[in-house]
């Protein structure tokens, strides 16, 4: 019988704690605690750009580990929200402006500036609720970086 509400016990104990979790993964948090979750070390960046008048879409890696920490450094300080699937609304036909933050074990975060959208290792959706982002500083980061 001690066995079974034991048993018992750890298994709602188990359910609430997965409950709580599940309810707290969709909660707003900043920026940095969505990179501590990962526990990478970004080296390098890529940038691509969507094709304008019939040219075509650009592409180009940045290896700088100053400009992976200025971008970083930026970012920190917006706060996202895990998106619920059914709120993922990408149209897979418009292509858009990206960076994407790489580390030696294939982690990425990409980063579609016209959406205010973080994408985690291709499978995570998060808004970023507190943007738009800074288009300027955008702007001028894409331009420092282009090669």
């Amino acid at each position: 019988m001690k066995t079974r509400a034991v048993l018992l016990l750890a298994l709602v104990i188990g359910g609430a704690y997965a409950m709580f979790d599940s309810i707290s993964a969709y909660n707003e948090k900043r920026f940095v605690e969505l990179l501590e979750s990962m526990d990478a070390e970004f080296q390098s960046l890529v940038f691509s750009t969507p094709p304008i008048l019939g040219s075509s879409a650009e592409t180009w890696v940045i290896d700088d580990e100053y400009e992976v920490d200025q971008l970083l450094h930026f970012l920190q300080d917006y706060r996202v929200k895990k998106l619920k699937p059914e709120e993922i609304t990408l149209q897979d036909d418009i292509d858009e402006f990206n960076i994407v933050l790489k580390d030696a074990n294939g982690n990425t975060i990409t980063i579609v500036v016209n959406e205010n959208l973080i994408i985690q290792n291709s499978m995570l959706y998060y808004k970023i609720v507190d943007g738009p982002l800074d288009g300027d500083w955008i702007v001028r980061f894409i331009a420092s970086n282009r090669s």
